[in-house]
């Protein structure tokens, strides 16, 4: 329903993305000019020295680029948050006319508490990420194009060894993604679980009471509550792999740039600005995939809270009667 209103996000996100990614490559020219300057005077070349209208008009340019991809930055955020909310409140509707549609039968199954869990906290997750974590899964794969084009612009040996890193970054990330799904899934589940039993013992308390029900009843909360710490705690912990690995990875690529661009230096084959330009890349290459690799968990658990409440949406309805 908002195709229009989603391509605007992406046009901003683009254009956003493309100011930020320039900013490094103009920086290192001023980098250039002032170490040029200086070698200059250290030679004692007559009348040489630091070039500072050049620089001045360089910082000018820096700061408008930076306006201007912090408006489009506001614009892509201000219209997302608007179309989130319009898909959850249509995905809210939805469930909310398909619980009037469902047969007795599937609530006399259900605890209450399951079905609500569904209604709610599965809602509420799949809201939180269209709100958050979509905007910056965007971001991101923008920022990884545009990094590589502008790497390849400066230099394809030190591109390539910046993408060297790529495979062993996106296998770790796939790897350990499909492991934490399962447990993703389950967490949600046992959620769902523990909120019936909740909502059963607070709804029938003086029943529970009246036929001593207590120990059983905690027994059973005990019992739910370790299965929803088990599922937690393994997707949380194996999901929470995926940050420091990438980090790892990445500065792995930072080091091999900074030692080989230091050599390429000494033998005049590059700018000292644009090697500087190059190492603020390599974190510009690898934030974004980190970022990815950050909101895989959450992307992970909000699945496993779409696959739950589309499976309601797909229940089999109740036969109305003739007329």
């Amino acid at each position: 329903p908002d195709r229009f209103r989603l391509v605007v996000v992406f046009a901003a996100a683009i254009i956003s993305t493309i100011f930020g990614i320039v900013s490094p490559k103009i920086m290192g020219l001023a980098t250039t000019r002032l170490f040029e300057g200086i070698v200059a005077r250290l030679r004692g070349v007559p009348g040489a020295g630091v070039d500072f209208p050049y620089i001045r008009t360089i910082l000018i340019v820096l700061a408008a680029l930076y306006v201007v991809s912090s408006i489009f930055g506001y614009v892509q955020q201000y219209i997302m948050s608007g179309v989130a909310q319009r898909m959850v409140y249509g995905l809210r509707k939805e469930v909310e006319e398909k619980l009037a549609r469902l047969p007795l039968g599937y609530f006399d199954s259900r605890s209450h508490g399951e079905i609500l869990s569904r209604a709610v906290n599965d809602m509420d997750n799949i809201g939180s990420t269209l709100q958050q974590s979509l905007t910056q899964l965007i971001t991101s794969v923008v920022m990884i194009l545009g990094v590589i084009v502008m790497m390849f612009s400066i230099s394809w040996i030190l591109a390539l060894v910046v993408l060297l890193t790529l495979p062993l970054s996106m296998f770790v990330t796939m790897v350990i993604a499909k492991r934490s799904q399962t447990y993703f899934i389950g967490q949600q589940r046992a959620l769902g679980e523990i909120n019936g039993h909740i909502e059963e013992m607070y709804a029938g308390h003086k029943i529970v009471k009246a036929f001593g029900g207590e120990r059983t009843a905690i027994a059973q909360l005990d019992e739910l509550n370790q299965r929803l710490y088990d599922s937690g705690w393994r997707a949380q912990f194996i999901s929470g792999i995926i940050m420091p690995l990438m980090m790892f990875i990445g500065n792995l690529g930072y080091v091999l740039v900074s030692i080989i661009g230091g050599v390429m230096v000494t033998r005049n084959a590059i700018a000292i600005g644009d090697v500087q330009a190059f190492i603020q890349y390599a974190r510009q290459f690898s934030m974004p995939i980190t970022q990815l690799a950050n909101i895989a968990n959450v992307i992970q658990s909000t699945m496993a809270s779409a696959e739950r409440i589309f499976e309601l949406l797909d229940e089999p309805e109740q036969i109305p009667d003739a007329a």
